[in-house]
């Protein structure tokens, strides 16, 4: 049996091997035929006709051109060589470190003192921080006069929320728009996965953030709409047509 990376070419050749013998079964029978009508005609005075014999040989010469059209043949191919494997440090150099783990013998632990330190090794792990919810609280203080007390306490005015009225944050909204147009998870494993991090969403509130962060879309669209028909021409996406800066009264 022929390796594994050489089985393609194999297969090929038995598959042609057999198409060549099919072929010359053909001509064999065909020439077992043409001597069976010349010898055993229907009279023994009877000869076969010339035009029969011609048209008949015609007929074997072709069979015979395409069985040897399709004798097997030696089938070589190149191997391509395989891609050479990425390094770990080049493809996890940006990575940040977050931990820095030190690992002494226990020879220089249990004696300190009889060694020095001549170098290092160093080598690395790649881990993962599981999202997590957390709460940002804003603090307002409040204040009075203390010149006059019965004037209206002095607080300091509310940060404008992403959604009116509710507690996301414009990441929790951006990281829920992202998890399900980009990422394709539906809003209720959202809901599942926030449960398991330590809070109840539902389905329904995160609609809500979805049709907000609509609105925002909505009106950047609008503006970079604005600024493009404002500029002297609109290239297309084949590049050959532009469109002249609109006239005041045209």
């Amino acid at each position: 049996m022929p390796p594994l990376d050489q089985l393609p070419a194999a297969y090929l050749a038995v598959t042609a091997e057999k198409v060549a013998l099919e072929q010359e079964n053909a001509v064999l029978r065909a020439q077992i035929e043409l001597l069976k009508r010349k010898l055993f005609g229907t009279g023994q005075s009877e000869r076969v006709d010339r035009n029969q014999m011609l048209l008949a040989l015609a007929e074997l010469e072709k069979l015979q051109a395409q069985a040897e059209a399709l004798k097997p043949q030696q089938v070589s191919y190149e191997r391509q060589p395989a891609k050479p494997r990425r390094d770990p440090a080049e493809a996890f150099a940006k990575l940040p470190v977050q931990e820095v783990v030190v690992i002494e013998p226990a020879e220089v632990m249990a004696e300190p003192e009889a060694f020095e330190k001549i170098g290092e090794e160093r080598t690395f792990e790649v881990d993962v921080t599981p999202p997590k919810l957390f709460k940002r609280e804003f603090v307002r203080p409040k204040y009075r006069r203390k010149a006059d007390a019965t004037r209206p306490p002095v607080v300091a005015p509310a940060l404008a929320r992403p959604v009116v009225g509710g507690y996301a944050s414009a990441g929790l909204v951006a990281w829920v728009v992202t998890a399900k147009y980009l990422d394709h998870q539906p809003l209720f494993r959202q809901e599942q996965m926030f449960k398991r991090w330590g809070a109840e969403i539902s389905r329904q509130t995160m609609m809500e953030w979805i049709h907000q962060a609509a609105n925002w879309g909505e009106l950047i669209y609008k503006l970079m709409r604005k600024k493009l028909l404002e500029g002297s021409y609109i290239q297309v996406d084949d590049g050959a047509h532009s469109a002249e800066k609109a006239q005041p009264g045209a």
